[in-house]
């Protein structure tokens, strides 16, 4: 599901590709029941879950998922600090030991393009059990396909505007070629 440009001129966060849209959409409905499950089981309070949204989000950097749950996080009680330290990675200041492997799993998540490995699953379920867990991977699921539509949006916004750009571009030089001849015709063929 990564796409990231490799010219500073290219649109540089994660985002969906053609491929991987499809496989995100169906991870999406895939996950949702979970995620609704997840809601209703209070095991995951609405505080920690706001900060493994913010730890996926921090990965990932989509600007509408960092303004809107840094919102949410907010309406929690969550201190602005806190969210700041997250959002910069500092996962070890922000939070404390009951909460930092999740939050650990969750940018490794991100990190690795929702393939962290059986090994941080393992480690997660042996945490926190696997009910928990299982509320935990969805929350981190559900964010990280947000993040990745946020930017995929941005990435075509980011795209027409390089086109609208090279299209100025190039409207400008013709222009200027047109000027240049007529400018030369008038120079040859004085009226």
């Amino acid at each position: 599901m990564k796409a990231t440009g490799e010219a500073t001129a290219e649109f540089q966060k994660t985002t969906f590709t053609i491929r991987s849209l499809p496989v995100g959409i169906a991870l999406f409905i895939h996950n949702f029941p979970r995620l609704v499950r997840a809601k209703r089981a209070d095991r995951v309070s609405d505080q920690f879950a706001e900060k493994i949204m913010l730890a996926v989000t921090a990965v990932n950097e989509c600007q509408y998922c960092t303004r809107y749950h840094t919102d949410l996080a907010r309406e929690t009680g969550m201190e602005q600090e806190t969210i700041t330290q997250l959002l910069e990675h500092d996962i070890r200041s922000a939070v404390d030991d009951d909460e930092r492997p999740a939050l650990v799993f969750a940018q490794q998540y991100a990190e690795t393009d929702g393939n962290p490995g059986r090994d941080a699953r393992n480690a997660l379920r042996e945490t926190y059990g696997p009910e928990t867990a299982a509320d935990v991977l969805a929350f981190v699921r559900a964010i990280y396909i947000g993040n990745l539509l946020g930017n995929t949006y941005d990435a075509i916004r980011f795209a027409l505007a390089q086109r609208v750009h090279a299209g100025r571009q190039c409207l400008r030089s013709a222009s200027t070629g047109i000027s240049r001849v007529v400018e030369r015709l008038r120079e040859r063929c004085r009226v």
